[in-house]
């Protein structure tokens, strides 16, 4: 097939082809034209500029004098600048310091154009005012036309890179928060199951809290009837014990009479540990409503019930003056007197020194019974606390091991804490803590741990 067609003439010219496809534009590069701005302030000098231009097809900006181009900077950017040096007002070297001011066109292109033949002085400073280049008049159209070309594709090339810039930095966000997405994505997800967890777990927690709450609601009930009942079988062995050492009396040896004594003894002692589980029992089986308790009135009366020991004993006792704190009177003065008590038995060589202190805290008080007595080993200091445990012989101190548990169940059952802080041979320190406002008890709590 012939590829060509005939023109009017009858000459041949080649056939109509499809419209080429922009290559830049496939890229999604750009594609619009550029602006070019010219600077003069002779219209037909900027008539020829545009002629010379035109076959460029880009944007030309036209501006009569140094003071409007500075005005269309400020609209717009340009790939390069054709400017007159000699213009009124303001020439092309004044508007060039002031275009290069404005960050957005410090590396514009400016090309200097003059009339003044051979004038190195002004093309020196057209140089050093940043012109990339300075052209005298007359001039050849196709030089300047290709110099203007070389910025133009500059500044096209320049603008790719800028989107090419743009759009990785783009790709890279998404990718980054696609990545941050499905991180977090798998950080809910384990969030919510650990969640799940531990709330399955404090489910599990409270039904053993309440299982445990209820066994000991049972133990201690049953410790209360167990020992109120067995009162009365041992009182009657203790009677007839009695009745029968007064019966035989010098009737028996010595063998039958020690006999009788130490079965006698030993139901004292049973009796005192049964009544000391009882009042143990008592603590949470018969405990009371709260009520404001005037604590300085319940050490008095203490110290009036342990008046014959501290006479015996010597015992010097001093105190500060005790705060009102919500709670129960009797079990607070079992409380003091248990402790105050323990001083003065655990007491050394020396008579008993013993003090009753207290400190106001943010939300509660700490009380405090010190002592010169015997000390406690440190490692011993959590068996205290725990019921029947003793680090004595009853032929060196007396008592059933029972007083101290007691002690802590009080605090509890007040929500308080209780420890201790001792040396062998250097005194003890009996501290406790009882809330400035009634709250609810904490019979699960470990009293033992000293206060933060």
């Amino acid at each position: 097939m012939d590829p060509t067609v005939g023109d009017e003439n009858g000459l041949p010219r080649p056939r109509s082809a499809a419209p080429a496809v922009d290559p830049l534009r496939a890229l999604g590069l750009p594609t619009e034209k550029v602006s070019i701005l010219l600077v003069d302030d002779e219209p037909a000098n900027l008539d020829a500029l545009e002629a010379i231009l035109g076959d460029l097809d880009e944007n030309l900006v036209r501006a009569e004098s140094g003071r409007e181009a500075l005005r269309c900077l400020l609209k717009q950017d340009f790939a390069v600048i054709l400017m007159d040096v000699r213009m009124p007002g303001m020439d092309g070297f004044e508007t060039a310091v002031l275009i290069r001011e404005r960050q957005r066109s410090t590396y514009t292109p400016i090309i200097f154009l003059t009339a003044a033949l051979g004038d190195e002085t002004h093309a020196a400073r057209g140089y050093s005012l940043g012109g990339v280049d300075y052209i005298v008049k007359p001039f050849e159209p196709e030089i300047l036309r290709s110099k203007v070309a070389v910025f133009v594709e500059l500044a096209r090339k320049t603008e790719i890179v800028r989107r090419q810039s743009e759009l990785l930095r783009s790709i890279e966000k998404r990718q980054h928060e696609k990545e941050l997405a499905g991180t977090r994505a798998a950080f809910l997800a384990d969030l919510e199951r650990k969640n799940e967890e531990l709330e399955r777990n404090q489910r599990i927690l409270e039904d053993k809290v309440r299982e445990l709450a209820r066994a000991n609601e049972d133990l201690e009930q049953f410790a209360y009837v167990a020992s109120h009942d067995l009162q009365e079988p041992l009182r009657m062995v203790s009677s007839y014990m009695q009745l029968l050492a007064r019966r035989m009396e010098g009737r028996l040896d010595k063998d039958a009479e020690d006999f009788i004594e130490f079965a006698r003894d030993g139901a004292a002692r049973m009796r005192a540990l049964i009544q000391g589980l009882l009042d143990y029992s008592r603590v949470g089986v018969r405990a009371h409503a709260l009520e404001q308790v005037d604590c300085e009135v319940v050490l008095e009366q203490v110290l009036i019930d342990l008046s014959p020991a501290c006479q015996e004993s010597g015992a010097e006792i001093t105190r500060d003056r005790l705060p009102t704190v919500p709670g129960n009177a009797m079990q607070v003065a079992t409380l003091l007197q248990n402790l105050i008590g323990n001083a003065i038995k655990f007491r050394g060589a020396e008579p008993p020194r013993i003090h009753v202190g207290v400190e106001a805290r943010d939300t509660e008080w700490l009380f405090l019974v010190r002592d010169n007595g015997i000390g406690i080993d440190p490692k011993h200091l959590e068996r205290i606390f725990v019921i029947f445990q003793r680090l004595h012989t009853r032929d060196q101190y007396p008592g059933t091991g029972i007083g101290l548990s007691i002690c802590k169940k009080i605090v509890q059952r007040h929500g308080g804490r209780i420890w201790a802080e001792s040396t062998p041979g250097g005194g003890t320190t009996f501290k406790f803590t009882l809330p400035k406002r009634a709250e609810a008890p904490r019979p699960q709590e470990a009293a033992e741990a000293p206060a933060k």
